[in-house]
């Protein structure tokens, strides 16, 4: 299975959380939530196929539900872990719906941040919408402390994606395009993704979470936020002035959502 995760908690004997980057992403996007979960969770950060650490392989599927199920099958192999909790933001969660899915007995409770599949039509390009994004990060890995400093250059990276990009810290950034810049499973990834929705059925037995910004310039509620291919027993969140990856501007809050989803907050 090309997958890894990173391991972090205080208490092994913690419930198991699992977190599910986005597409061109890593586990490393998470690393401002781990104070906060770590406290309550074993907390296992993913990596997808191609991302992060994780390999690429030619013999795997990278549809959503397959990326579910691989998943599963990973936590359970390769760490003994059946019962879970996951959190995922964009592609990833749109994975933890599936997983949630295909395993309900397995997974207690998701927290899907501003998931991707949930769109009114789904997309048939062949080439991603974000590559730009990718060619850029490709380029300014080199020169991250230059870029960061001039608001131009940062402007350039991150306003098609946050209106709040003036507030990223330096090490937000420089996770982000050093995953992005990275990333071999992008275009497999996205040619999973093409043509598909989310439009499988939940049993009401798991706790689901949907949260949403009210600025999401990457997946905007006009698009792709259609409430019907999720249960009616989900919770639908949405966030004031908040961008598409909401733990780069309220890490804290993210926290203490995926908290309350598990029914840990306190």
């Amino acid at each position: 299975m090309s997958i890894t995760a990173k391991v972090s908690t205080t208490d092994h004997s913690n419930p198991a959380l699992v977190l599910v980057h986005g597409l061109g992403s890593a586990g490393t996007i998470w690393k401002s939530l781990l104070p906060g979960l770590t406290r309550r969770f074993t907390v296992y950060a993913i990596d997808l196929p191609g991302h992060g650490e994780a390999d690429l392989a030619d013999n795997e599927k990278y549809d959503p539900k397959s990326l579910g199920q691989m998943i599963l099958e990973f936590m359970e192999k390769v760490h003994g872990v059946r019962t879970l909790h996951v959190a995922g933001n964009s592609l990833g969660g749109w994975i933890a719906l599936e997983m949630a899915a295909l395993a309900p007995d397995r997974v207690a409770s998701v927290t899907a941040l501003a998931p991707a599949g949930l769109w009114f039509e789904a997309p048939t390009m062949k080439i991603p919408p974000s590559l730009d994004s990718r060619i850029l990060a490709k380029i300014s890995q080199f020169f991250m402390p230059i870029a960061f400093r001039f608001p131009a250059l940062k402007a350039l990276g991150y306003r098609k994606i946050t209106h709040l990009w003036r507030e990223l810290s330096y090490e937000t950034c420089r996770d982000s395009v050093i995953a992005m810049a990275r990333s071999k499973g992008y275009g497999p990834l996205w040619q999973g993704i093409r043509g598909q929705k989310f439009n499988a059925s939940i049993d009401p037995q798991v706790t689901l979470s949907i949260v949403f910004g009210d600025n999401d310039l990457t997946l905007p509620e006009a698009m792709a936020q259609e409430r019907t291919l999720v249960p009616s027993h989900a919770k639908w969140i949405r966030v004031e002035n908040c961008p598409h990856v909401i733990m780069w501007n309220y890490p804290e809050y993210t926290a203490n959502l995926i908290l309350e989803s598990a029914g840990l907050y306190k």
